[in-house]
């Protein structure tokens, strides 16, 4: 595996329920907590497959986020306002997964916010 950028900022915002990720090649990443939340990578919420992820719907409430942990030097964790804090997410995989202009030009779906 190459080189993957990892965050040099990171911050919630409550007001729009976001978490904005400034990453070191100065990509700016800003996540809705119910994206997040909705595709958990953990083995809960995505079974022991290798497949796609699914996206798994979450009342908004709890979909705040509580905490946020760095995981050694690969990965956050997210704590929830549900109590759910089993998943790690990547720093690769926030980059595939995030839903700016630049990586994601067909937008976030409605489904997702």
């Amino acid at each position: 595996m190459g080189y993957v950028p990892h965050p040099t900022e990171i911050e919630y915002k409550s007001a729009s329920r976001a978490l904005r990720i400034v990453f070191s090649d100065d990509h700016e990443a800003v996540y809705p907590t119910r994206y997040l939340r909705g595709f958990c990578p953990c083995a809960r919420c995505q079974g022991h497959t290798s497949g796609p992820h699914k996206f798994i719907e979450h009342q908004a409430p709890q979909a705040e986020v509580v905490d946020v942990r760095q995981v050694g030097n690969y990965a956050i964790n997210i704590v929830f306002a549900d109590g759910h804090d089993t998943g790690i997410y990547s720093f690769q995989r926030l980059r595939e997964i995030c839903p700016c202009p630049a990586c994601m030009p067909q937008g976030l779906s409605d489904e997702y916010r």
